[in-house]
């Protein structure tokens, strides 16, 4: 996996290239000094994995993951605790608490080797818009879910669950994955991104404010930023 590390901090920077070289199925550090200097690095390059400090001058870690249009799979960095809900509110696969060990450090990028390995495993269905499923792995085998019986999804650290319908109830799906990998395999214009931590299938949607969404029993936040998008495709735009 080619790896990005984006630090302000020079010595923090050696250390996780240190560890980059000591791991195997990592490789390729490049280095940049701030979230400034990241973004405008892949806005023409790509990588599989970003070590991401939070606290940079100019641009934040978080705003960095923000605006990028294609986001690879991030592990925070940071000396403070404080940041770890908003790593996982923003699809990070994991974070790290200055200063970094080696094991704490491999546990993280095996939990994304994981995930990359599994998604090139999955059934290749996202490619295909006339397909009306998708596969997720359940624990031990695949589920088979019709898209339409998917209500909503949502964010839950390091894990993923996902809300469908299953005759008169609610049935709910625990993942090991990203927000990413799974808004990649729903595909159709009725799935929409409303909040960082929600994804839902407007079809169910049964009505709607200007930020919340109603689908069966649930509230269902609508972000900032997405709230211009949400009432256009609603309707109310």
């Amino acid at each position: 996996m080619d790896c990005l590390i984006v630090d302000d901090d020079i010595l923090s920077r050696k250390v996780l290239k240190r560890f980059i070289e000591q791991t195997d199925f990592l490789s390729s550090a490049k280095e940049c000094g701030s979230a400034i200097e990241a973004n405008r690095y892949l806005m023409s390059n790509t990588t599989d994995l970003l070590f991401l400090d939070v606290e940079m001058p100019g641009m934040t870690g978080l705003e960095l993951i923000s605006i990028l249009r294609e986001k690879p799979q991030i592990i925070l960095v940071s000396s403070k605790k404080e940041y770890a809900v908003d790593a996982f509110d923003n699809d990070a696969i994991d974070y790290l608490v200055k200063p970094v060990s080696y094991a704490r450090f491999l546990k993280a990028c095996q939990k994304a080797y994981q995930l990359r390995e599994e998604e090139k495993k999955a059934p290749d269905t996202g490619k295909n818009k006339e397909l009306e499923y998708i596969f997720l792995k359940v624990d031990a085998s695949w589920l088979k879910l019709q898209l339409s019986d998917v209500l909503y999804v949502q964010a839950l650290a390091d894990y993923v669950c996902i809300y469908a319908k299953a005759g008169p109830e609610v049935k709910r799906y625990v993942i090991h994955s990203t927000m990413k990998a799974v808004e990649k395999k729903l595909i159709g214009e009725n799935f929409v991104r409303v909040h960082r931590s929600f994804i839902v299938n407007t079809h169910n949607v049964s009505s709607f404010s200007s930020d919340t969404l109603f689908i069966a029993d649930k509230q269902v936040p609508v972000g900032i930023t997405y709230k211009n998008t949400v009432m256009l495709l609603m309707g109310k735009g």
